[in-house]
């Protein structure tokens, strides 16, 4: 009887421990081609990773979900549709933040960041 007992209260202090809004911090991130041309090899580097995809069509994005795991700046890599290769440098992110990034490749390949970020707690 002791036993159930102690196994009920284990289980119900597991509850609340997940239903009190512990999460991990995430940062979604977008990436919008606004060029008239497709730009290809676009890769993004964050702290403690990177993430890429072959081609964003124009007018169109790309969406990844990650999670920032240091303090460091993020930058931008892509080929655009001469076949001459971009590097642009965003925002410094903080270790835990969790939000929205938003990365815009705007006509003459200039690079417009709009971070949306707060702390976790």
């Amino acid at each position: 009887m002791m036993r159930h007992r102690l196994i009920a209260v284990g289980c119900a202090a597991g509850l609340l421990l997940m239903l009190s809004g512990c999460h991990s911090p995430w940062i979604q991130c977008t990436i919008v081609n606004r060029e008239d041309a497709p730009v290809s090899l676009v890769e993004v580097n964050y702290p403690g990773g990177s993430f890429g995809v072959q081609t964003i069509a124009a007018a169109a994005s790309y969406h990844y979900r990650f999670r920032n795991l240091s303090t460091e700046t993020v930058s931008l890599e892509f080929t655009d549709a001469a076949r001459q290769s971009h590097t642009a440098t965003g925002p410094e992110l903080g270790q835990g933040q969790e939000g929205s990034l938003l990365i815009e490749i705007k006509p003459g390949n200039q690079v417009v960041w709009t971070p949306a970020l707060t702390a976790n707690r």
